[in-house]
Parts: structure tokens; C-alpha cells; sequence
């Protein structure tokens, strides 16, 4: 493979982490299921914030999130406020 073909792949399976605030009527575990079907992979839940921290390589603007509130990528500089 030639030294671009080497790039694009680095670059397409570039794994991101995001944190997504579970909406009500929606359970962990429910998510949890979904997201796996999707092909994303769980990595921390925080239960008493209901969030949901995770990793892709897809691109996550894409695809109907309809358990989540917000979805946020993870920043060096993410806070809650």
C-alpha cells in the first residue's frame, strides 16, 4: 500500500470518545444495547449523571441518537457547567 493508502486508513478508523446525557424513559442498559448494534463501543456509564462516555470511528453526525439529550466529542478542555 502506498503511503496515502497508509493515511486514509489511519485517518478513517481514527477512534473518537464522546459523552452523551441519557434522556428520560431510557435505561442503561437500553442504550447500552442500541449503541453496541451500532457498532459503538461503551466504555464508563456515570449513573448518577446518566452519562454515557464512548468510542467510534464513525461520524457520529450521522447517525439518530434519539436516547440521548446531547452528545458532546471529549475536548482536553470539556467541562460541565
Amino acid at each position: 500500500m502506498s503511503g496515502r493508502g497508509w493515511y486514509r486508513l489511519f485517518v478513517k478508523s481514527k477512534m473518537k470518545t464522546y459523552f452523551g446525557v441519557i434522556q428520560n424513559g431510557w435505561s442503561f442498559k437500553e442504550v447500552e444495547t442500541k449503541l453496541t448494534r451500532l457498532g459503538i463501543r461503551v466504555d464508563t456509564y456515570y449513573p448518577k449523571l446518566k452519562i454515557v462516555k464512548f468510542v467510534t470511528d464513525r461520524i457520529i453526525s450521522q447517525i439518530d441518537f434519539d436516547f440521548f439529550i446531547t452528545v458532546e466529542e471529549e475536548k482536553d478542555d470539556f467541562a460541565i457547567q
